[in-house]
């Protein structure tokens, strides 16, 4: 008999000592500063955030800072920010994630960690990390 947990998302979970009881956390990196142009439409973030970047790594941590899942970013899509300007949006997402935790740690490449609620997951709302455009630096 052979036993196949690739389906269920037990499968690259190695540090988990139970089995998911399987949640999905989503959200995006929302990167300020984004060049004008159709929302909806494909972007870069701006040169001045280099790391944010399609298939960037993004890494999510349990209550004790184990990482404990990794995935990547997306391409990023244009979006109207709520103050004016644009921001572009990489989205990403973990599937299967235990709902037992009280937190969750998200790490986007070398960017502070931010930590979210697993409750407020668990009800579909997104995980949004905010990145500021770096000011252009004058040159001597």
């Amino acid at each position: 008999m052979v036993l196949s947990l690739g389906g269920c998302g037990w499968v690259g979970r190695h540090d988990d000592t139970s089995k998911p009881d399987g949640i999905l956390l989503h959200g995006y990196v929302s990167v300020a500063g984004a060049a004008a142009g159709s929302t909806g439409s494909a972007c870069l973030a701006p040169t001045s955030v280099p790391d944010i970047v399609e298939g960037a790594t993004v890494r999510a941590a349990d209550d004790a800072g184990h990482v404990i899942a990794a995935t990547q970013l997306s391409g990023g899509v244009l979006a109207q920010a709520a103050a004016g300007g644009y921001t572009c949006n990489f989205a990403f997402e973990f599937r299967n994630l235990s709902g037992s935790r009280a937190t969750y740690t998200i790490m986007v490449g070398d960017r502070p960690a931010t930590t979210f609620q697993t409750k407020a997951m668990r009800e579909g709302t997104p995980a949004i990390i905010e990145v500021a455009a770096a000011a252009p630096t004058a040159s001597s």
